[in-house]
């Protein structure tokens, strides 16, 4: 069985929440470092964007955006997203969602084009964004002696 990704108007209204949120985050952040360390700030902005997305993908699969559109990080087994699949995630996303470089349009483009509807992150981590309406009970964790496969996962 293949599992489909969610390319709908939902997963870009997530990553415009997240935007608004993590950067509300980041600048109220960086207000407490002194002016006078304007490289800590850029590492301290840089820092605070992948740790929204990683921590929170990593300990709840979803991100507050994701949450409000009904979306949820899975892997491609519909296991939930662990730590090591966010921080995959989160590291692409520095060039397929860099708001100060392209923006969206990389990983936009990638989504539309991949059989999955996934991200260049997606694809390495082994993930997917999904309906949390999805059922995953057709999908089998771990297969067990006597499963035999359905048409639907052959």
């Amino acid at each position: 069985m293949i599992i489909i990704g969610d390319a709908s108007r939902a997963r870009l209204m997530a990553l415009v929440i997240d935007h608004l949120i993590v950067f509300a985050l980041m600048m109220l952040t960086v207000a407490f470092v002194p002016e006078s360390l304007p490289l800590m700030k850029a590492v301290f902005l840089m820092f605070f964007y992948l740790a929204y997305f990683v921590v929170l993908e990593a300990l709840w699969s979803r991100t507050p955006g994701k949450f409000v559109e009904g979306l949820v990080v899975r892997n491609l087994d519909g296991s939930r997203c662990g730590w090591t699949a966010a921080l995959i995630r989160g590291s692409l996303r520095i060039v397929e969602i860099n708001p100060f470089f392209l923006g969206g349009l990389p990983a936009g483009l990638v989504i539309i084009a991949s059989e999955r509807k996934q991200r260049i992150g997606d694809m390495l981590a082994g993930t997917v964004v999904v309906s949390n309406k999805l059922s995953w009970s057709s999908v089998p964790s771990s297969p067990s002696p006597e499963h035999k496969p359905s048409e639907v996962e052959r």
